[in-house]
């Protein structure tokens, strides 16, 4: 009898440990997450940048979102193509590919459905090199197959508010419901190098 009470006592006590074990580790975990969990570093070799645009992206941003001020639209910055585009047909693997790595600076997206209406690139020095050139062909082909516009900009070039708001206007409607209406941008702007501004639009 007395065998029996120990016996009992023993088997109370080991089953107390295991469930206290279960409790505190949760799910067993796979010899996978284990070895990954082991072969992490105490620490990685990263920093916080100091500004999350460069210097001509910093102003534009400032002044586009000025510009949309008091419309249905509003931006987002530095948006991952793969977040932006739905892949279809036989071969996604290829087109995931062509996708990868790439953003676009600026995405317009509407207020009320957070709609993609137009999407705006800054080239700068770096995009007349042979690789970025490349670069851009596929973005470009991304967007006019998608049916979404990509306005190309001249980064070392300024953008006044007035003349921003008039290369938005004729994509964008206004809080009517109709097209926007462009201001007066009155004379010429110093320095606007209107000729890229229509390459990039027949581009996209």
């Amino acid at each position: 009898m007395e065998f029996l009470l120990v016996a009992v006592a023993l088997l109370a006590v080991v089953g107390g440990l295991v469930l206290a074990r279960g409790k505190g580790r949760g799910v067993a975990a796979s010899p996978r997450e284990e070895r990954n969990r082991s072969e992490l570093p105490e620490s990685l070799p990263v920093t916080v940048k100091r500004s999350f645009f460069s210097r001509s992206e910093l102003a534009f941003f400032g002044t586009l979102t000025a510009v949309l001020e008091g419309t249905p639209y509003t931006v987002f910055p530095n948006v991952r193509l793969n977040d932006l585009f739905t892949i279809g047909g036989e071969e996604k693997r290829g087109t995931y590919n062509r996708l990868r790595d790439k953003h676009v600076d600026f995405l317009i997206v509407s207020r009320d459905g957070y709609t993609p209406t137009l999407a705006i690139e800054l080239d700068g020095a770096s995009h007349e090199t042979e690789v970025q050139q490349k670069r851009d062909q596929v973005k470009d082909l991304v967007f006019r197959s998608a049916g979404l516009t990509l306005l190309r900009l001249d980064a070392r070039q300024p953008h006044p508010a007035e003349i921003l708001a008039a290369l938005l206007a004729p994509h964008l409607r206004g809080p009517g419901g109709g097209r926007a209406e462009p201001p007066n941008p009155g004379p010429e702007t110093p320095g606007l190098d209107r000729r890229r501004v229509r390459a990039g639009r027949a581009r996209s």
